[in-house]
């Protein structure tokens, strides 16, 4: 139980930092920025779990985030900055998969074998005309526990006011997630099979899902954040025998504090 609250934790630290990181809710950087950039706070975390049984995750937990010249380390994932201009972006990124099933969670989920986290990695590719971003990224796993990979693509168009003090980002995507990935985190073999929970071998899949996140400069180094994301999965998830919603809807709100030298907010 210990190990379930701790890999829950810190995913949703990550859900919400990464996506922060992706959108324009900061100030245009300084001619002469300082190298290491780092924040810090605490927020609170709803998250659901699509198991049958299983009971959505409620929280409260650190928010970290650490930047180095091309270099971040943000949550669960660590990448490296090739290249950023104001129209593109490419970026190689690692991190943790936690999408693990423990039989202990649910006595519906009884004599299934456990699903094990793992670390993937791929590349991301932004573009950025204005205030609009369309998102790319592509995954696989490097544990070979799933073997499988996931692609997402995610439009978006960022409103900020009054010199960037506040703002909100909605945007709309896709993920995709392969056979492989699928039928590792979802599907039944044949000795998992119980009555009631046949067999189930999974198949490549599309979510589709929805946000909405926003901030608020309380002053330059203070910042509250909001986020609301709803995915709807795809059919050959919710027909899995250990699956019973077929949307999740995950929400955090907290406030960070940001360290170090800060670049002058833009004249408009």
């Amino acid at each position: 139980m210990k190990r379930r609250v701790l890999l829950t934790m810190v995913i949703l630290v990550s859900n919400l930092q990464l996506f922060a990181q992706d959108e324009t809710t900061e100030p245009p950087p300084s001619p002469t920025p300082s190298p290491i950039q780092w924040s810090l706070g605490i927020g609170a975390f709803s998250s659901p779990r699509p198991y049958v049984g299983a009971e959505n995750s409620r929280i409260v937990a650190p928010l970290i985030e650490v930047t180095y010249k091309k270099l971040y380390v943000q949550g669960i994932q660590a990448g490296y900055r090739f290249f950023s201009t104001e129209k593109f972006g490419l970026d190689a990124r690692a991190g943790i998969v936690f999408n693990g099933l423990d039989p202990d969670d649910s006595p519906s989920l009884e004599g299934m074998n456990k699903r094990r986290s793992s670390i993937e990695g791929g590349v991301v590719f932004d573009w950025k005309p204005g205030k609009y971003r369309l998102s790319t990224a592509f995954y696989t796993d490097l544990l070979g526990r799933s073997y499988g990979q996931q692609a997402s693509s995610d439009f978006s168009r960022t409103w900020t006011f009054n010199r960037y003090q506040w703002g909100f980002t909605p945007s709309i995507g896709v993920v995709w997630q392969s056979s492989n990935f699928v039928d590792y985190y979802y599907g039944v073999t044949p000795e998992e099979a119980r009555p009631g929970r046949p067999p189930f071998r999974g198949q490549s899949v599309i979510n589709f899902r929805s946000s909405f996140f926003g901030f608020f400069f309380i002053n330059m180094r203070v910042r509250l954040v909001g986020l609301i994301r709803i995915q709807r999965l795809d059919n050959e998830i919710i027909d899995s025998p250990i699956v019973d919603q077929s949307r999740g809807i995950f929400a955090t709100l907290g406030v960070s504090y940001r360290f170090g030298r800060l670049p002058p907010r833009p004249s408009k």
